[in-house]
């Protein structure tokens, strides 16, 4: 399924175990966000598909907004709560979209 986001174009892929274990490099990565190429890859094969739908679009929109992503980084309580009012429009959208493709 294909969604925009700050005018550029994502894809989210479902994809199989051995296919994770490439791209992640281990064997518990459930969701994985691709920034160079605009992906998010799910494992097909979990019991939380929209629980890690939704953390990998959390990171789709941080990335997108400039807001900066590595352990170095702490957010604040303040900067917590706005990152989830301002993401939660685009997050509900995506899985609503995503929900009807999959139907």
């Amino acid at each position: 399924m294909k969604f925009k986001i700050n005018d550029t174009e994502w894809v989210i892929e479902e994809i199989g175990k051995e296919k994770m274990r490439q791209k992640a490099e281990n064997d518990y990565t459930m969701g994985l966000t691709v920034y160079i190429e605009q992906k998010i890859f799910l494992l097909k094969e979990q019991a939380n598909l929209i629980k890690s739908l939704k953390h990998e679009l959390v990171h789709v929109w941080l990335y997108e907004y400039g807001h900066r992503q590595d352990d170095s980084n702490k957010y604040s309580y303040e900067e917590v709560c706005e990152i989830i009012a301002s993401s939660n429009n685009f997050i509900n959208e995506v899985i609503e979209k995503y929900e009807e493709k999959t139907k």
